[in-house]
């Protein structure tokens, strides 16, 4: 569960309980700790215990990660500097070079390995939650997401999606516009 799981550094669990902090060796400026203080991202969560991860990092880079049981919220908070761009946009105030598709073409799909916040990668799993709701998704939007997702997905990559950034799509297309997936899960027993 991602709630209650260490909070690891490098493959190391440095974060056993909360609230605690830890000091990254070898970087001054740059910080983590693990408590329930915070705003949180998404006002639909007030009512769940908060876990929250705060990571100050160089050049004032500022993460927080609110975990829950079976996904993360966060909120990014950095400077303006020149060549920003990403999932929230490039900042230069025009909405419509915003896309998924434009951002992936400029900067690709995955960040680059020298501009890496951390030092690797993490392997991507869909929970058994987000499978039991796409197993309930109805049929037609099911296959709506199928057509959406595959069109899209292969167009901003430029080669074929795997299969967990497919379901992922799918999710956001079933239930994109649920104010609140977690709570209907549990609604649903699943």
């Amino acid at each position: 569960c991602m709630e209650d799981g260490d909070i690891t550094v490098d493959g190391q669990a440095v974060m056993h309980t909360m609230p605690s902090s830890y000091q990254i060796p070898g970087v001054p400026d740059a910080r983590i700790t693990y408590n329930t203080n915070g705003h949180l991202v998404d006002g639909a969560t007030k009512e769940f215990e908060r876990h929250i991860v705060h990571m100050e990092l160089r050049q004032n880079v500022r993460l927080t990660i609110l975990r829950w049981g079976n996904y993360v919220d966060f909120r990014l908070a950095m400077p303006d500097s020149f060549g920003t761009d990403g999932a929230c946009g490039n900042f230069n105030g025009n909405p419509d070079d915003d896309t998924t598709e434009l951002v992936f073409q400029r900067d690709g799909a995955r960040v680059k390995e020298g501009e890496m916040l951390f030092s690797h990668r993490t392997e991507v799993r869909l929970t058994d939650t987000v499978q039991k709701l796409l197993d309930i998704c109805p049929p037609q939007q099911l296959e709506k997401a199928h057509t959406e997702c595959q069109q899209e997905m292969s167009g901003a990559l430029g080669a074929q999606p795997s299969e967990i950034q497919l379901k992922s799509c799918y999710l956001d297309v079933c239930f994109g516009s649920n104010e609140h997936a977690l709570k209907m899960a549990q609604q649903l027993g699943l």
